[in-house]
C-alpha cells in the first residue's frame, strides 16, 4: 500500500513569488514549522484549507 502524497505549491508571502512544488506524505508540517529548500530555511506562514494541492505561503528564515 502506498502512502498518500500531498502537493504543495510554495510561494513567498511578501511577493507571491513561486518557489516550487513539493510532494509530502504524513506527517505534514504545520504553520510556524521550518522547512529546508536547498540551502535556505523557510517558515510556513499560511496554508490552503484542504492541505492538498494548495498554495502554502512561506518566508525565509534570516540567519542570526
Amino acid at each position: 500500500m502506498t502512502k498518500q502524497q500531498h502537493r504543495w505549491n510554495l510561494r513567498l508571502k511578501s511577493s507571491n513569488m513561486y518557489l516550487g512544488t513539493v510532494y509530502l506524505s504524513e506527517p505534514l508540517p504545520e504553520v510556524e514549522d521550518v522547512i529546508m529548500i536547498g540551502d535556505k530555511k523557510y517558515s510556513i506562514l499560511e496554508m490552503g484549507s484542504t492541505r492538498d494541492a494548495s498554495d502554502v505561503f512561506v518566508e525565509e528564515v534570516k540567519k542570526k
